[in-house]
Formats: C-alpha cells, structure tokens, sequence
C-alpha cells in the first residue's frame, strides 16, 4: 500500500521571526498607565479597548487547558447559561514567543508516548499543533514577561464559535449561516485567580436567515455571552487509573505509541478526582482533601437541604472505595466566586427549552485528573413540577432513536422527567395527596425528584457514565415495598433514566424516586477511586454480580441497539410486565381525569393537557417492548470472569412472543387509545395568543389527538421493521434454532393486529384512528418491497410481498361481503385492496429482466 508522506513545518519556519520595530514599542510602565491591573494565573491589564496579557519567560511552553463556556445564554436551542461551550475534553494549548509575537497554539494531546524515546520523535514529528490566534509584543515587565494584547482573541471567534451557534439555530432540512459581528461584540469581564483565568466577552452573531426564538429580544442579533477560561495543569500528575469496559466511566481516550500489545494504541484514561487517604476513622480514611460542592445562591432556600442531600449521598459509594466523608456539600462563601476552579458548584438557571439538568467537568486530559465540576438545574422547569402538568412530549416521541445531541437534550431528558413527573402528581392527585401549592407533602414529592436529579448529575461530575441497564437489576415485586426500596433503591444505580415509580391505584407502592446510591454506582465508584490499582483490577472482575449490570449510551442509541434490558424510562427486571402494571395504571387514571383536573375555575384545556400525559405514559409503556423483538441479550464480561457470560444471548422466543402481545394488545388494538365519552366531549383548547405559547395545535384549534397518537403508532412501526431487526431475525434463525421468532410470524401477527376489521368475517368498520394506522402499515410493507432501507435483508422483503398478498385476499373476501359496512369503511376496503394491487404491479414490473 502507497502513503501519502505528511510534510510538517514547525512554527519556526511557518512564522519566521520579526524584527522588533523599537519606534513603535512602548516601556512597559507608559504601556499600562491607567489600566485596570489584576494579579493571577496571567497578569492582566484593561485599559480601554485593550486588554494587556503579561505571559513570563517560564510561562512559555508550558501546558495550559482551554475551555469555552456559555457564560450567559439565550435560554433556548442549547445554548444555556454555566454550560462548557463543547460538552468535549478540553483543549490543551500553549504560548510561544517567536521574535516580536507571542502564538497561542492548540496542541495534539490525544497523541502521546513516553519521553526521551523514539516514540516521542515520531509522535513530535507526526503531528502538528493548530495556530489559533497570535499578537505583538507591545512591552516587556521588569521581570522579562512579554506584555500582548489580547482584547482580538477574546472578541473574535477563537474557537470556532460560529459553528457552533450555526449548528444551535439550523433545523432538519434548513440550515443557516452565521457570521461574528465584531462591531456588535465587545470585552465583558475579566477575572483572574491563582489557578485559572476567565476572559469573558459579548459576541454577537449575525444569521443568514433570522429564526424565531421568543428568548431573544432581536433575532437579526444572536448575542451570546461566551467565557475562556485559562486552566493551569498540576505541577504534579496525578496517577491515572485506566478505564475498564466492563464499567460505565468516563474516558479520556488517546493514543499512546509507546503502549504495546495493542495494535491501535488506544489508552483509555477515566476521570476522576484526586482522592488520597489521611486520617484512619474505623476501616476507612478521610481524603486529604475532600470534594466539595458549593451551592450557589440562585438555588431557592427550601430545595437547597435536597440538593444537599443529592451531593452527600454518594458518600456511600465513597465508603466502598475505603474513604469516609470523601464529598460534601456547603454554601457558596460569602465572597467566594463561582469562576474560581477551585469552587465547584450547583447552580439554578432558567431556560425557555426545559432540559432538566446537566453536569459539566473539566479533567487533565494526561491523567484524567477532575479539575472543576459544575452541576445546572433549570429552575423553571422545577417550579413547573409544583403548578401545572405541562403536555410537553409528543406520545411516542421517545421511541426515535438518538440523534446525537448532548446529554441532557438527548432522548428528550427534561421532557421525558416532565412527562413522568406528571403523571406522578396525577396519581397523587387520584389518591387524594396534594402534589402542588404550598402543602408540605407536596414539597416532598417536587424534593424526592431534586435529590434524584442532583445525584444523577454529580454522578457524572464525579466520573461516570450513564448506566441505562440498572433498573434490570429491580425484581418486580420489590418495587411496591418501601422497606426494600429504601434500602436498595429502585434501580441499581442512580446513573440510569428512571420513570417515577408508581404502582396502580389501590396497590402498595415503594419509594418513587432514588433517594440513596445503588449498589452498581458503590462497585463503580469503589473501582474508580479505591487507591489500590491491584484491588480494583480485581473489583472490574465482578461484573456478572446481577447488581452490576451495565450498558451505556452506545447499547441505547446506536441504530443497531439490541439488548431490551438497556432502556431508558422504564423498570424491574421484567420491564414487559412493569409496562403492562403501567398501562393499568393509565386505564385507571383516564375516566377520573375530569374529577381530578377540572376543579372550580379550571380551564378545560388542563385535561387536554392531562390527557397527553396519559398517552405518553402509555406509549413509554409499550414503546420498550418494540427492542425485545429480535433482541439479543449483551454481557461485557472477560474471559475467565467470575459467573462469565457469552458476549450475545438471544431473546427467547417466548419473551419476544409476549412483547409482540403486548404491543398487539395496548398499541395497535381497536380500544388502545380510546378516550371515555365524558373525557372526550371536554378537552379544551389553548386560547392565549402570545409570544412563548402557541394557541393552536399545528393550526387546529381542538386539540389533535388523533394525529399524535397516529405518530406515534407510526413510529412503532417504524421500530419494528428497523433494517437491523430484520436483519436479527433473519441471523437469529442460525442461532437459535426453532426458539427464535421468524420474519413471516411478525409480519402476519402485526398484519392481524391492525386489519383485525377485515381479517375475519364478517368485516366491522374500523374508526378514523385505525384506518389511518392502517394505511401506515401498508406504506410500511410498500416501502420494504419498492425502496427498502439500506441494510434490509431481502427476506423481509419477500416476507412483506407475501404479507401483502395475503391482506389483498382477505380485503377482497371482504368487499364481496360488504353488508353492514358503512361507505366510508367500504371505500377505505376499496382503496386499500386498489393500492395493493398497484404495489404488487409495480413490484413484478421491477423485477422484469
């Protein structure tokens, strides 16, 4: 194989050095007379639009990390107030002074080896650091230090800033330019501290086509308030610990060409903060240094013992790493800034986009080392839990698949939290307990939630992953007691995304939202942070312990997720059964909407609003059950592990029958989304006309259920003949032997399902809602025969041509016997056996020579 050879220039050659013009550079004194001096990490000296950086001869090549952040946001598309501006690593950069200008570079350190070898040449030789920005030395201190004005990199687009708002404001189909308006963006703030600096500024960026964002005053204008911080790096690396697969953490992952055994070079660094044993209390040790969150004053005083609650109780996982009291929280101090890296904190900000929460950390990409940790809540979607239920997701919203985004936006999180908190105060409501107002049980209730939110969060901040496999971990029959649950909690690890647990009415119910670690986070935690690398090699070994079950983003949302047991919103180690305890809780809740909703002086448009919350409790019911239809079961234990596992176990035929029951049965039966007549006839609309709420839905005015519900049962559909499912099936007939589900008995259990109407006589007439969903399953079967997705095997197209024949017999039988059929459901028969024909027609055409 021929290699292109890569020609490196070094920064001497590129830049070749200027000779100083003496006439024009000023004494340091005259430089900064006048100016605003602040002593810290850099120097720094404002001085109208100048702002001076005095960078010292031992500063220069020294490793500093850059990181942007949203220091004020615009409350809508993600960009968020406190947020890191990337959600990746930091950059690692540096400054070098050549002649008369001073470079700030972004290094290449994911690449590496060990010093003074080969290795090394060759990585130095192999990969070239990016210039980011560069400025004249304007003075020199007494002490030798190069003065350079950076007021241009903090008001111009250092990090590629454009993109990244193109990217926030561009929709599907629609993308739109940006540019920086430098004559509208202006320095905003500089603080310095012993270990960081934060160069702030005023941005504004100008949109090819304005978009319509009610947070923003102007849309012509996109204003963002974006900070640098300058982080200094330890003196002192601290020893890293490598990540294991077998543990959701997460990783700082490079390539190291001095690593041998592994052709890649990958080491996989996880992140954690610097814990080192002191003082012996019992068999534990108190850290020499503890960590601690701050709790800044936006977060309002009575959910401040929540939060509290939520940083302190992962002091438990801490004890299973040998340290006691290894994190706590206090308040902010009194002077103390939140800028300062050396106080992390949880802070409240608000948002027109709900998004629930999010954790941002900052770790030393050579060690893995946490350096800053800052957990945001948005507080307007916490007040919104104790006022109003909101309809905030689309029923079967949750069954697309990911698509990318950062954390807390993906897999709609604050929405999803929304939906489930919801339906919790309805059922609250049916029993009789206050979920809103001023009672203190409801106070409770919004708190439980606050302190499940925050563990989540600071669990991330502390180094770990999302574990969306632990509530398999759940028996069933536990959920409902609240002993059990108290001391175990209601998943095996907070890291997962939980629904609200709640039993149908009349039944005993256990704690409702984790308010205690689960063992899975103690083991994880227990491997991260024990000082004894030989104990946690060993600790990696028990992950076959039931407790330990694990699967992350990838087994979630990657197109080709296979496993049911990692899922997102639902519970127990038998989540088909959880979904159908569910859905009998949603059939209980729906006739009493109107009781529990329309109270003296409601608007009717609160049980619309109620009403999708119960449809999204539904869909969130079935919607699991879809991923146990060709499914296969993932085990990330090593070879020779303790209880090991085969890497893939298919689901058996008998679970992958009851899923595809289920879904028959609550999803696409004739009675799965009827609404009782004295529900129905009272849905209200929105009426106000406003900038921040829409008075329509899509342009209706009467609330469409019937088209949500129809995307819904479309996307289901959708999930059910994914590419890679068929494909599973098709493989899982080599695997299984006769224990697997086939292609044909899935095509013609769901054909059965949807056109039960027609399939046996006599023919009934179906209502508007199931001939829609019918016409969608027959586009479904057209497109799997005409233009199938890439990756669909041709069995499943050969499959959905017989299915198709078969449904064409049946119409036909049907239309012969039309008595009884009114002449919409006759002329819907009619159309639909036509359609049929003409897919067969154009099918055979094709395949014609």
């Amino acid at each position: 194989m021929t290699r292109r050879a890569i020609c490196v220039l070094s920064i001497a050659l590129a830049c070749p050095p200027l000779a100083a013009d003496e006439a024009e550079k000023k004494g340091f004194d005259e430089l900064v007379a006048g100016a605003t001096a602040r002593p810290g990490l850099f120097d720094t000296y404002e001085k109208g639009d100048h702002l001076y950086l005095a960078v010292p001869r031992e500063r220069l090549g020294e490793e500093l990390l850059l990181v942007p952040r949203i220091r004020r946001g615009i409350g809508d598309r993600g960009l968020y107030a406190n947020t890191m501006y990337t959600r990746l690593e930091a950059s690692v950069v540096t400054l070098e002074r050549r002649g008369e200008r001073v470079f700030l570079l972004e290094l290449p350190h994911r690449f590496t080896a060990a010093p003074d070898t080969p290795a090394a040449v060759a990585v130095e030789r192999g990969y070239s650091p990016s210039v980011l920005a560069a400025a004249k030395v304007e003075a020199e201190r007494g002490d030798g230090a190069a003065v350079i004005d950076v007021y241009g990199w903090v008001v111009g687009d250092l990090v590629d800033a454009e993109s990244f708002v193109k990217q926030a404001i561009s929709e599907p189909g629609k993308s739109r330019g940006v540019s920086l308006d430098a004559g509208r963006s202006y320095l905003e703030e500089v603080k310095a501290f012993p270990r960081n600096l934060e160069l702030s500024s005023r941005l504004t960026f100008r949109p090819s086509e304005s978009p319509e964002l009610d947070s923003v005053p102007d849309n012509r204008f996109l204003s963002l308030g974006l900070r640098f911080s300058f982080i200094a790096l330890p003196a002192e690396p601290m020893t890293p610990r490598l990540a294991d697969d077998r543990i959701g953490l997460l990783v700082n992952a490079r390539k190291n060409y001095s690593r041998t055994g592994d052709s890649s070079f990958f080491e996989r660094i996880a992140d954690r903060w610097r814990l080192e044993p002191g003082e012996q209390v019992g068999d534990l040790h108190r850290p020499q240094e503890p960590i601690v969150y701050y709790l800044d004053a936006t977060i309002p005083e009575a959910y401040r013992p929540f939060v509290k609650a939520g940083v302190e109780a992962w002091n438990a996982a801490f004890a299973a790493a040998g340290f006691h009291e290894a994190i706590r929280a206090e308040p902010l101090p009194d002077g103390a800034d939140p800028a300062d890296v050396r106080y992390h904190t949880v802070t409240w900000t608000a948002s027109m986009e709900p998004f629930g929460a999010f954790g941002n950390e900052i770790a030393d990409p050579r060690t893995g080392e946490m350096l800053d940790a800052d957990v945001v809540v948005d507080a307007g979607f916490i007040e919104s839990l104790h006022h109003q239920w909101r309809s905030l997701v689309a029923p079967g919203a949750a069954a697309r698949p990911g698509d990318g985004r950062p954390d807390h936006l993906r897999d709609g999180y604050g929405l999803r939290l929304a939906a489930e908190a919801g339906l919790g105060r309805l059922a609250l409501a049916a029993r009789g307990e206050p979920a809103g107002g001023a009672d203190p049980r409801a106070l409770e209730f919004v708190g439980e939630y606050i302190t499940e939110l925050t563990m989540h969060e600071v669990g991330h901040t502390i180094g770990l992953d999302h574990n969306f496999r632990a509530s398999s971990a759940t028996p069933l029959d536990k959920l409902g007691d609240p002993r059990w649950t108290a001391e175990h909690g209601i998943s095996a690890s907070v890291m997962d995304y939980l629904p609200v647990n709640l039993a149908p009415l009349g039944e005993p119910e256990g704690e409702r939202y984790m308010r205690a670690v689960g063992p899975y986070d103690r083991w994880a935690i227990a491997y991260l942070y024990t000082p004894d690398a030989g104990r946690a090699a060993q600790l990696a070994r028990r992950s076959a312990d039931p407790c330990h079950t694990f699967g992350t983003d990838v087994d979630l949302y990657a197109p080709g997720a296979l496993d049911p047991l990692t899922h997102a919103w639902d519970l127990s180690a038998d989540p088909l059964a959880w979904g159908r305890r569910r859905l009998e809780l949603v059939r209980q809740l729906l006739p009493r909407l109107p009781e529990i909703v329309l109270t003296d002086g409601a608007r009717y448009g609160d049980l619309t609003d109620a009403v999708d919350v119960l449809y999204d409790a539904r869909f969130g019911a079935v919607r699991g059950a879809v991923r146990w239809i060709g499914g296969q079961y993932v085990h990330r234990d090593h070879v020779g592990d303790p209880g090991g596992r085969p890497p893939f176990v298919p689901v058996p035929r008998g679970r992958q029958l009851e899923a595809l029951a289920l879904l028959t049965q609550e999803a696409f039966a004739p009675e799965s989304f009827a609404l009782p007549p004295e529900v129905e006839g009272r849905l209200g609309a929105r009426h106000w006309d406003h900038w921040g709420h829409e008075p329509t839905y899509d342009g209706r005015i009467d609330p469409p259920l019937h088209d949500r519900v129809l995307e819904g049962l479309t996307r289901l559909l959708e999930g059910l003949t994914d590419p890679y499912r068929l494909a599973r099936i098709r493989d899982a007939e080599g695997l299984g032997g006769e224990d697997v589900l086939t292609l044909p008995e899935l095509m013609a259990t769901l054909t059965a399902a949807i056109w039960e109407e027609a399939w046996t006589p006599p023919a009934v007439d179906p209502t508007a809602l199931r001939r829609d969903l019918q016409r969608a399953w027959l586009d479904r079967l057209a497109v799997l025969l005409l233009k199938p997705p890439e990756r669909t095997p041709a069995d499943a197209r050969a499959v959905a041509r017989a299915a198709l024949v078969d449904l064409g017999e049946r119409l036909g039988g049907a239309l012969g016997r039309r008595e009884g059929l009114d002449a919409v459901s006759a002329a819907h028969f009619e159309e639909s056996a036509a359609r049929i024909a003409r897919v067969l027609d154009a099918q055979l055409a094709a395949s014609m020579p």
